[in-house]
């Protein structure tokens, strides 16, 4: 009996029940409906877009500095002479207006701000892309978890068919004087657990729909289902050495380790450059008008051109203490990375090791399945013949819905070990989802 009608039917009877604004589309769909819904994903993307301002930061260091500097003042006072009998009044105001220009010249610490900037913003692009691959592999498993729960609901429905079948089958038999009452409740109780079953099975599908909209921010209509003569062959390349050296290339994980030890290390310049000199050229142009007592009723204009040199001589050993600290953060930051470059490799295996172990379990199911189907012929022709009894007809039906529901989920683990590999190496991409988008069939293909 085959499943797949049923799943257009559930797909549409369960998520109708959501919403009245249902959203229809495949994987790629659901994955760029997640991209502009999703607000963990959407806090990512503004994590790395701040992030990249920290190059322009760094870049106003070496950059020139101008300001205007004004002030307006009013002054009381008196002068008395200690000769004769005389009060003066000094009530005046002071007016004072600057534009200053600074460039730097040599600053070391601010070119080494300049380059962690840099190494900041590259930072950023390598957390985003570790978050959006995790994104993507989030949203495929819950796609599939839809389409899991969908799939064991429809074998749940062919199971109480089938249970139902062979109870009015044995009811028949019994009055032909051919059955017994056992057979009659052997397959009430198979169909009883059957109906509990499926209970569960509704359950399952309005949780994974429920997570799956969450995600989505839509009630997806129709979920495309996978192809029913999908079995899985592989994955390239077939070698662990060659998906270890994509990850030390391309692991997102490791890339942000790295960029973060570098930034360890101009951390250390950073700190050393205090002990060096630092030189500016100034120009400045002052415009005053009663500056002191002694100019009063007095306009001047001076402007200023020259360099200005700094040179740190002692600043109570901070500087090293500073340094020393940096030093100590960079050797953490090698540990680190070295722990990283471990862990993405020991995931990288595990994952292969997933695919691997997925292309051999869906193979062994699919003849499970194979298998069953001979016995239920088999055990039914027996039964016909007073060989066999209806209980092991319910028997043999009941391992192949194990079977059935066995192959379904290592079909769909198959798919989701494969997604996580990519991204434990780095190289989880759109492409690679429109690469499983092509094992699914659309609902007018069915």
């Amino acid at each position: 009996m085959s499943i797949r009608p049923w799943l257009a039917t559930l797909a549409v009877g369960t998520l109708t029940l959501c919403s009245p604004a249902l959203f229809a589309g495949g994987l790629l769909d659901a994955y760029w409906a997640a991209r502009e819904h999703d607000p963990a994903f959407r806090a990512a993307r503004y994590e790395r877009d701040a992030g990249q301002y920290a190059k322009a930061i760094g870049l106003a260091g070496l950059l020139p500095n101008i300001s205007i500097t004004g002030s307006y003042a009013k002054n009381t006072g008196e002068r008395e002479s200690t000769v004769v009998n005389v009060t003066q009044s000094l009530d005046y105001y002071d007016k004072q207006a600057a534009l200053t220009l600074r460039q730097t010249l040599f600053n070391y610490e601010s070119y080494v701000r300049y380059q962690q900037g840099g190494v900041q913003a590259a930072y950023s692009d390598a957390v985003f892309d570790r978050k959006e691959a995790e994104f993507a592999s989030k949203l495929s498993a819950a796609y599939f978890d839809a389409l899991l729960a969908l799939e064991q609901l429809a074998l749940t429905d062919s199971e109480i068919a089938a249970y139902g079948a062979q109870r009015k089958l044995a009811e028949r038999r019994m009055k032909g004087g051919e059955g017994t009452l056992t057979e009659i409740a052997e397959a009430e109780s198979r169909l009883q657990f059957a109906e509990a079953g499926r209970a569960e099975a509704l359950d399952r599908v309005a949780v994974t729909t429920r997570v799956l909209q969450g995600i989505t921010g839509k009630p997806m209509r129709d979920l495309w289902a996978l192809r029913p003569d999908f079995m899985p062959t592989g994955i390239v390349p077939a070698q662990l050495d060659a998906w270890s050296a994509l990850a030390q290339d391309n692991s997102p994980e490791i890339r942000a380790r790295r960029k973060a030890l570098e930034h360890a290390s101009l951390e250390v310049d950073r700190n050393r450059a205090g002990h060096l000199p630092q030189l500016d050229f100034v120009a400045r142009s002052l415009r005053a008008e009663n500056e002191t007592i002694s100019t009063l009723n007095q306009k001047s204009s001076i402007n200023t051109v020259g360099v200005q040199l700094n040179v740190p001589l002692f600043s109570g050993g901070r500087v090293n203490a500073l340094t020393d600290q940096a030093v100590a953060n960079r050797g953490r930051a090698q540990a680190e990375l070295e722990v990283v470059v471990n862990d993405v490799l020991v995931e990288v295996e595990r994952r292969f090791l997933a695919v691997q172990t997925g292309v051999s379990r869906v193979a062994a199911y699919q003849k499970a399945v194979d298998a069953s189907l001979v016995a239920v012929t088999g055990n039914k022709r027996g039964m016909a013949a007073g060989i066999r009894t209806n209980t092991d007809v319910l028997d043999a039906e009941r391992q192949m819905f194990v079977a059935r529901r066995d192959l379904a989920q290592a079909r769909y683990e198959f798919l989701v070990s494969t997604l996580q590999l990519k991204a434990a190496a780095g190289v989880l991409s759109e492409k690679a989802i429109a690469e499983i988008e092509a094992l699914l069939r659309p609902p007018t293909a069915r």
